[in-house]
C-alpha cells in the first residue's frame, strides 16, 4: 500500500511523538532517584511514569507495524497527560485551586508580593520598588505560563494528528478488507475474465 504524502508526515510525526514522551516520561520517573527527591508522595506520580513510558513504547510499536489499535492506546494515555499538564498550566494563572482535579502534576502557587518582600528584606529598598518587583513577577509568570500553553497546544496539534492518523489507518484497513472481499480473493483463488481460470 503506498502511502501519499500527508500520510507520511503523519506517520512521521506518529514515529517522533512517542519517542520524544517515553524520554520525557523516562526522565520524570528517574528524577525521583536524585539525591534529595521526596519519593513518599511521588509514588502516584513514578508510576503514572512508567505507564506513560510503557504507552508510549506502545505506540512507537503501533507506528512502527501499521498498527491502529497500539497507536490509540498511545493516543489515549497521552491524552490523559495533557489534560493534566493543560490544568497545571492554567492553575498558574488562574486564581482557582485545581489540585483535587490534578493529583498527578505538581501544582505551584507563586506569591509574588511575599517572594519581593523577602527579597526587599536585606536591602531596605522601598514600597513602590517591592510593587514593581511584584508586577514585574506576574507578568513573568504569565509569559511563562502563555509561554507554556503554546507548547501544550503544539502538542495537542501533534497528538490530534497521530490519532486522526490511527484512524485512517484503521479506516483503510477495514476498506482493503471489503475490497478483497468483494473481488472473491478470500478463498485465495483468482478468476481472469480472459482465461476463465
Amino acid at each position: 500500500m503506498s502511502l501519499s504524502t500527508d500520510h507520511r508526515h503523519l506517520r512521521f510525526l506518529a514515529l517522533v511523538l512517542p519517542c520524544l514522551t517515553f524520554c520525557t516520561h523516562s526522565l520524570l520517573a528517574l528524577s525521583f532517584i536524585l539525591p534529595g527527591s521526596d519519593l513518599d508522595d511521588a509514588y502516584l506520580s513514578v508510576a503514572y511514569n512508567v505507564l506513560a513510558c510503557c504507552a508510549s513504547i506502545l505506540g512507537l510499536v503501533g507506528a512502527i507495524r501499521s498498527l491502529p489499535s497500539l497507536v490509540s492506546a498511545y493516543t489515549l494515555v497521552h491524552t490523559v497527560t495533557l489534560s493534566f499538564v493543560t490544568l497545571a498550566l492554567i492553575n498558574m494563572v488562574l486564581p482557582w485551586d485545581f489540585r483535587l482535579l490534578n493529583p498527578l502534576t505538581p501544582s505551584y502557587a507563586v506569591d509574588e508580593s511575599s517572594l519581593c518582600r523577602d527579597m526587599d528584606a536585606g536591602f531596605g529598598w522601598d514600597a513602590e520598588w517591592v510593587q514593581k518587583c511584584s508586577r514585574s513577577l506576574t507578568m513573568i509568570r504569565f509569559g511563562g505560563a502563555a509561554f507554556g500553553m503554546l507548547l501544550m497546544l503544539a502538542q495537542w496539534w501533534a497528538l490530534i494528528s497521530v490519532r486522526t492518523w490511527g484512524h485512517e489507518l484503521r479506516s483503510g484497513r477495514h476498506r482493503v478488507r471489503g475490497d478483497v472481499e468483494k473481488a472473491g480473493l478470500v478463498s485465495g483463488t483468482i478468476y481472469d475474465e480472459k482465461t476463465a481460470f
